[in-house]
């Protein structure tokens, strides 16, 4: 395991390299993407220990922090969903330099997942096989989401938040600012279907009120229509009352090892 920052001067971002064991390496690698806010806290465990078994299966893998979040440089009210994907395209940069291959795989978790179909649907000569894991179908089905579980937990509405910090609302300790709610709202995955890899995978364990719609896209695709795969497992981005953050989704993990080896 290797901690690197990688990017711009201006835009310096935290990672964690995991190269393949030496042993049965092969000429491969992957970017996880991670989920956001309060999500991204709780999968933490599940995507470092994706990232140990991809190891150990020849892959060198790559996760990181966006811009604004973790370890990485800047603060979140200076964040766009767009400067997100630019950070995953470094991502893959700094893959591709590190582990010497041509293409990269993406795996991305929730928000995470669009984030990813969005990069591979530009970059089809730079990744070579999609994974959405869970992925935002709808961008407002989202936000109804989040505001719902904030308000079930504080007991109260969302805490607004000044303009001049970027508005919005404090949801789950994390900051939503108002043009990031705008951008995650006008989120639809199924619109970009069509321009998705051949070699995608699209595993879902916590149906969504446009499940149906998203596996009738995904099969209507002209060239390589595609389906949903199912797991029944935890989600990892959601609080575990007995250990106090996500479960470690083994089943799901598992398919995701075998789906790219």
């Amino acid at each position: 395991m290797t901690p690197l920052f990688f990017g711009t001067a201006t835009r310096r971002l935290f990672g964690i390299y995991e190269p393949a064991h030496k042993a049965g390496r092969l000429p491969r690698a992957a970017v996880l993407c991670h989920p956001w806010g309060q999500e991204y806290l709780r999968a933490h465990r599940s995507m470092c220990r994706l990232a140990r078994m991809l190891a150990a299966l020849g892959w060198d893998t790559l996760r990181f922090d966006y811009y604004g979040t973790g370890d990485s440089a800047g603060d979140f009210i200076e964040t766009s969903l767009e400067g997100w994907e630019k950070d995953i395209e470094w991502a893959i940069e700094e893959a591709r330099a590190t582990s010497g291959v041509n293409r990269v795989a993406l795996i991305g978790l929730r928000l995470g997942a669009n984030l990813a179909a969005s990069v591979a649907a530009r970059q089809s000569k730079e990744v070579e096989a999609l994974i959405l894991w869970d992925p935002v179908v709808r961008g407002s089905e989202f936000l109804n989401e989040v505001h719902a579980l904030e308000a079930t937990i504080s007991r109260a509405p969302p805490l607004e938040r000044a303009s001049d910090v970027g508005g919005g609302h404090e949801m789950l300790g994390f900051a939503l600012t108002a043009s990031m709610a705008a951008e995650i709202g006008s989120l639809d995955l199924i619109s970009i279907i069509e321009r998705l890899p051949a070699r995608t995978l699209t595993l879902v364990s916590q149906p969504t009120a446009s499940d149906d719609k998203l596996v009738s896209a995904l099969a209507r695709r002209r060239d390589n229509p595609l389906s949903v795969e199912r797991v029944s497992d935890l989600p990892p981005w959601l609080d575990d009352r007995f250990i106090g953050v996500g479960a470690i989704p083994v089943d799901a993990l598992q398919r995701i090892a075998q789906w790219l080896s």
